[in-house]
């Protein structure tokens, strides 16, 4: 049986076309908090991260208001992500 998920289903976002090397987690956690609580640090690949809230209203409400966001230069694409642990 597959463990157990550590959040509820549709709180995360992804967030595609980040420029991550001009960016750090807490700027990116800036421009979102305001959406919502957010569950966790966000977390930053190279060009994509995820933004974990606590409800699934706080996700969409920021997909609705920050996408085309301007971040580091780039205005980055936002999609409602599965809860899979990220590699």
């Amino acid at each position: 049986m597959p463990p157990p998920h550590k959040f509820p289903p549709n709180c995360r976002v992804f967030i595609g076309n980040l420029a991550t090397e001009k960016t750090t987690p807490s700027e990116v956690a800036s421009i979102f908090q305001r959406f919502g609580r957010l569950a966790e640090e966000p977390l930053l690949r190279r060009s994509f991260g995820f933004v974990q809230f606590e409800t699934p209203e706080a996700a969409q409400s920021a997909i609705r208001a920050a996408q085309g966001y301007q971040i580091g230069g780039l205005s980055i694409d936002l999609t409602l992500s599965d809860n899979r642990p990220v590699r």
